[in-house]
């Protein structure tokens, strides 16, 4: 298999320090990969603290006024499935 093959053991090879740092920039400009990210790294802190997150979204759900259009519909889908 050839080395420019995008797969986890190719970006594995990359090595941590090089990976958060593709992570940092291609989470620029993202709401939703950043509210990933931030998922992710509170899931390492315990239960307490990504239930505190995941409420923290839901309530700027909740307070949020605007209609969803079917056109952003599988947005919103995928960061409930989030």
């Amino acid at each position: 298999m050839s080395k420019k093959t995008l797969n986890k053991a190719n970006l594995a090879d990359l090595g941590a320090d090089r990976l958060a740092d593709l992570l940092m920039e291609v989470s620029q400009g993202s709401a939703d990969i950043k509210r990933r990210l931030r998922l992710e790294l509170v899931h390492n802190l315990g239960a307490t603290e990504l239930v505190h997150e995941v409420r923290k979204r839901f309530a700027s759900l909740r307070k949020s006024k605007s209609f969803v259009s079917w056109r952003k519909r599988k947005t919103l889908v995928k960061d409930l499935n989030t």
